[in-house]
């Protein structure tokens, strides 16, 4: 069905959210790559599906292997569906990582991680705009995106949690031990090989109230290194006067207190 483009500041949008096929399809490809707890549903296969029908993600958790081979898709592959499918309802994953692939707008993974620490999943649809809105880093239009886009997605979440996912809760600000925490609300970025899970360390990091980036700049507080290091970090580091800390001295001065 052909639908109007409209000028959406400096870009032209399709705002047929409902029926444009190539939005519909863009969607559910947008949530299981966020999820990335699965393999199988890239574009081909999405595509496919549809062709027959399916028209969101819910649609998709509710197949069994007869369905899809049904469909057309052979019996090993069908098999491998769905146990994909399994396999990313039983592995953990982040509450802000689920929530940030359902495509909200000005809901990326950082804002959803952001909003979760301020409140949890289970209350994040009953809040106003104003109670997004005082949430620091969201402006009172971004407030109101969110809050639209909570809304639209509400049944679709209802529905996928329903059917079981294993969320890993973020903490929040309430539960962080930032008073008696040096990083507390200090931007530390990891870099190079540790003997922990990096992924372990930066959720560690984030109990006691601190901000974790990517990249070294002129607001970052600390870089903690690991071994082999790339010599990139480290002349940010330098240039910006950011402070090194090894992983031993990190785990040091995190537990001194």
């Amino acid at each position: 069905m052909e639908h109007k483009l409209s000028w959406d500041s400096d870009f032209l949008m399709c705002f047929n959210h409902e029926k444009c096929p190539e939005q519909i399809t863009g969607k559910i490809i947008y949530f299981f790559r966020i999820l990335a707890n699965n393999d199988g549903f890239g574009q081909a296969t999405i595509q496919k599906l549809y062709a027959e029908g399916i028209r969101q993600v819910s649609d998709i958790y509710l197949l069994n292997e007869a369905k899809l081979m049904s469909m057309g898709f052979g019996e090993k592959t069908s098999h491998n569906l769905i146990n994909q499918l399994i396999r990313s309802r039983k592995e953990s994953i982040e509450d802000w990582r689920f929530l940030a692939a359902f495509g909200v707008q000005r809901l990326g993974m950082g804002n959803c991680e952001n909003l979760l620490r301020n409140y949890s999943v289970e209350k994040i649809f009953d809040l106003s705009v104003e109670d997004i809105s005082n949430i620091d880093g969201f402006a009172e239009i971004t407030a109101e995106l969110i809050f639209d886009g909570l809304t639209l997605i509400k049944p679709q979440y209802e529905v996928l949690i329903s059917g079981g996912f294993e969320l890993e809760q973020t903490l929040l600000k309430t539960e962080i031990n930032q008073s008696i925490s040096p990083f507390n609300s200090k931007k530390i970025v990891f870099t190079g090989t540790m003997s922990e899970s990096r992924a372990e360390l930066q959720k560690q990091a984030k109990a006691f109230g601190a901000n974790v980036g990517k990249s070294v700049s002129s607001k970052t507080d600390f870089l903690i290194i690991g071994e082999n290091v790339g010599q990139s970090k480290i002349k940010d580091a330098k240039t910006h006067q950011v402070e090194i800390l090894t992983e031993a001295e990190y785990l040091k001065l995190l537990n001194s207190n």
